[in-house]
């Protein structure tokens, strides 16, 4: 049972920064971290650390609540901006994502 609390503790910033991680890629195909599934020191750094880090934060001032979570990332205007195709972005390549403009968005 200790083990539980000291995980779940608002202490604890690494399982509100992989919970917070896991609903952006949910919601945006790619996560902040690129390696959802190691946060160590053998994966990748996270590409916005200080957004990670204000969502974490706000994650558990909010009670981890997903649903606020949820609710915070669609409202926000990067989820909201068109995910359309645009051939003319279809040549631009990004270091570590293989297609910037056409993955198959989960919206």
């Amino acid at each position: 049972m200790e083990l539980a609390r000291k995980i779940a503790s608002a202490d604890n910033p690494l399982t509100a920064r992989v919970k917070v991680n896991r609903v952006w890629q949910h919601h945006f195909v790619a996560g902040l971290v690129r390696t959802p599934s190691d946060f160590g020191t053998r994966g990748d750094a996270p590409t916005h650390p200080e957004l990670l880090d204000f969502l974490a934060r706000q994650f558990v001032a909010d009670g981890w609540s997903l649903k606020k979570l949820h609710r915070l990332l669609m409202l926000s205007r990067t989820y909201q901006q068109a995910s359309t195709d645009n051939p003319s972005f279809r040549n631009i390549r990004h270091p570590g994502i293989s297609s910037v403009s056409y993955h198959s968005w989960r919206r």
